[in-house]
């Protein structure tokens, strides 16, 4: 897989979402009360199906197989 900025070739970073594992402290009902470790595993990674855009100008990028 492979994204590509449309307005430079030379930007290489992207933002995209994937799928973390979070730790959790909560109280005896199970609400949250505050994050203990941000990033156990992760249980997806990003997809070239998802909305990849430049970190640099914004532009949503092409991703290819």
């Amino acid at each position: 897989m492979k994204a590509t900025c449309p307005k430079d070739k030379n930007h290489k970073q992207f933002y995209t979402t994937a799928h973390v594992v979070q730790e959790w402290k909560v109280n005896e009902n199970g609400d949250f009360l505050e994050v203990a470790a941000d990033c156990l595993e992760v249980s997806n990674f990003p997809s070239k199906d998802n909305i990849w855009r430049c970190a640099i100008c914004g532009s949503e990028a092409k991703v290819v197989d």
